[in-house]
């Protein structure tokens, strides 16, 4: 006997017909990847729904780069041998890469659509954007922010370079270098 595609197919005699439990729990977990796809459907159409930011929301960090932490840790080997022989004072030479590590980490400068902020090693400076004339490279090639007031505000982190992407964060009070010829 052959069999042709159109007999319909008799189960076997050996093969114990599916219990009705089975059928139910691949309809659960049919159902459960229905919802996770029409859960992802809903975010993408949440998403596609929802206005996009504004540019001036986002901000802008500049900070030394953490790999310099690699010196702080070659300053600790080095300041070992001298600061565990020379007597108990000497410990306090381990207070130099201490104090480079809260450096590097601590300062850093922030830009956004509203205000600066730039941090030093010891305290903070904020102030708005109206309030910045123009930015000043110093002898170092940092740069400084000039205020309405003449003050100079150093601006930890952010280089010559970074010109471009501070004049974006702006929103257009302060001029693009690179657009101007």
């Amino acid at each position: 006997m052959s069999e042709t595609p159109q007999e319909p197919e008799q189960p076997d005699a050996k093969q114990p017909a599916p219990e009705p439990s089975d059928t139910q729990s691949s309809d659960a977990e049919r159902a459960a990847e229905r919802s996770d796809a029409e859960r992802a459907a809903e975010s993408a159409d949440a998403e596609q729904a929802a206005p996009a930011e504004p540019e001036g929301s986002k901000s802008l960090t500049f900070r030394i780069t953490p790999v310099a932490l690699l010196g702080v840790l070659a300053v600790i080997i080095c300041a070992t041998p001298l600061a565990t022989t020379a007597g108990t004072w000497a410990l306090l030479i381990y207070l130099i890469p201490l104090g480079l590590a809260v450096w590097i980490l601590r300062t850093r400068t922030t830009f956004d659509a509203q205000q600066v902020v730039a941090r030093t090693m010891f305290g903070r400076t904020k102030f708005g954007w109206d309030d910045v004339v123009s930015l000043r490279l110093d002898e170092k090639r940092w740069l400084k922010a000039v205020l309405r007031s003449g003050k100079e505000v150093q601006l930890p982190a952010v280089r010559v370079r970074d010109l471009p992407r501070v004049a974006a964060i702006s929103g257009g009070r302060l001029p693009d270098p690179t657009t101007q010829e």
